[in-house]
């Protein structure tokens, strides 16, 4: 069984501690600096109180923002750096071809599907019941919100947000730090 620690405790944590759990996994410990009711496990307020051998991490910070992904990003770089694990984190309801590449710190939830050829970089969010189509890059710290879809080949940058229901039609790139808003239509024709 391995050990987890969730890097927060809010909505988007709860998420990844059920699939955690589903796996047959443990949550030993959370970082956030309130205590929460959700989670019976070792609390710290603060990253500096954790080592690698506590457990691995699970960024449990979402965002809706460039420049929260960007903090968010930044953080699993320093801990990656201090040596802990982030291995990725796929809940058992979704779809993910064997021919994807995933990073550390990326999140599946669950009803997302990945196809062949996709990249997922680091601490990349795939979240409930998005679509990324085949030979699609998601670059380090970006949000795939519930429901978006990503057509086929597709570069979406780092750190970008694509809105829930959104569609990115085939082809495009996006550029790093967009903020694609929800149930809407990206081409590089209108954009």
């Amino acid at each position: 069984m391995k050990n987890y620690i969730i890097l927060g405790a809010g909505g988007h944590a709860k998420s990844l501690a059920e699939t955690i759990i589903s796996q047959g996994e443990k949550v030993s410990a959370y970082v956030d600096p309130m205590r929460c009711t959700w989670l019976s496990c070792r609390h710290e307020k603060s990253e500096a109180a954790i080592n690698p051998e506590d457990g691995a991490i699970v960024l449990g910070l979402g965002g809706l923002h460039p420049e929260k992904l960007a903090r968010r990003l930044l953080l699993l770089e320093e801990m990656l750096a201090r040596g802990f694990e982030a291995p990725p984190i796929i809940h058992s309801g979704a779809q993910v071809s064997g021919n994807t590449s995933l990073a550390p710190g990326v999140t599946i939830l669950a009803g997302a599907i990945i196809q062949s050829g996709v990249v997922l970089k680091p601490g990349a969010i795939i979240n409930t019941g998005a679509i990324v189509e085949h030979d699609s890059v998601i670059e380090a710290g970006t949000h795939v919100a519930p429901g978006a879809i990503i057509l086929g080949n597709c570069k979406i940058g780092k750190t970008s947000f694509v809105g829930a229901g959104a569609v990115v039609l085939q082809g495009q790139n996006v550029d790093a730090k967009s903020l694609i808003p929800a149930l809407t239509k990206f081409s590089s024709k209108n954009n």
